[in-house]
């Protein structure tokens, strides 16, 4: 029975989906770029996705294998021009966005394809294959586009990760490709080893796995893209939380006035005047003037 992706998130060894050691960088300012492409068009193109990088790091440099497996099967390339569509249009800043596919592999060969492609749309969203560290095995050989890479000491204890390296760049066509803003994103996740055999070239035995943990990173990686380019849906500001009426205390009551206890010496006092009137004391109190 085939491995879904939920099931492989589950078992993996390394990070759930939440948190799969994914890392990013971006050269954008957002706000510029936000005002300047709202409702605008705007057009992605992948030059990865078919071909995948196949690694074998062994004990010394001299262990070390490399390859390539062609894997235009795995649907890797429409879902990362399908799944940018969708994030962008799910934005709405855009008045259209649309894929076209060309057939440069690398970003120096798209750039010029670019000049001669005419695209009728205002920005290019390009996506490529990014260089990055080994987050996983920290050996000397790094990690690029979408790929298997393994570990092995001696041809032992072998561990198996894929990985996606991606890199992003906002481009105007109308002026030779200038870019507006450029972003990388890395991530890796370890799948059933051996994920490749001698040579290297991939194990059947454990394809599908490999093929669904790539499926679940470009998810990831492409929502971190678009979220650095500033390209994302916009965030409606959190509502102000409403004023709380402050607790209105109950009215003091004043204590009840203690009578005073009359002195034995002491005669009734006329209470001040009120409006001009003068107030009589109480009647048959001694007069006190001499």
């Amino acid at each position: 029975m085939p491995i879904t992706r939920r099931q492989l998130l589950l078992r993996s060894s390394v990070l759930p989906l939440a948190s799969l050691g994914l890392t990013g960088c971006a050269t954008v300012d957002r706000p510029s770029v936000q005002a300047r492409l709202q409702g605008r068009s705007i057009t992605v193109i992948s030059t990865v996705g078919t071909t995948l990088r196949l690694s074998w790091r062994g004990t010394t440099p001299f262990n070390n294998e490399f390859g390539e497996a062609f894997v235009p099967g795995w649907g890797l390339k429409e879902q990362l021009e399908n799944s940018t569509v969708e994030l962008l249009k799910a934005s709405g800043r855009f008045s259209s966005v649309q894929r076209v596919t060309i057939t440069s592999t690398r970003r120096e060969e798209a750039l010029k394809e670019l000049k001669e492609l005419r695209t009728p749309t205002d920005h290019v969203l390009l996506l490529s294959a990014a260089p990055s560290g080994d987050s996983l095995w920290a050996t000397r050989e790094g990690f690029n586009g979408l790929g298997i890479a393994q570990r092995s000491i001696v041809r032992v204890n072998t561990e198996s990760a894929a990985h996606v390296s991606l890199r992003a760049d906002l481009l105007v066509p109308s002026t030779f490709g200038a870019v507006l803003g450029e972003a990388t994103v890395h991530t890796a996740q370890r799948v059933p080893a051996p994920a490749l055999l001698t040579g290297p070239r991939l194990n059947d035995d454990v394809a599908a796995a490999a093929r669904e943990s790539l499926k679940v990173q470009v998810d990831a990686a492409l929502q971190s893209l678009v979220s650095q380019l500033g390209l994302g849906k916009a965030v409606a500001p959190a509502p102000a939380p409403a004023p709380t009426a402050a607790p209105v205390a109950p009215p003091a009551v004043a204590p009840a006035a203690q009578p005073a206890r009359p002195s034995a010496s002491a005669y009734p006092v006329a209470p001040a005047a009120v409006e001009g009137r003068g107030i009589p004391g109480p009647s048959g109190a001694a007069d006190s003037r001499p």
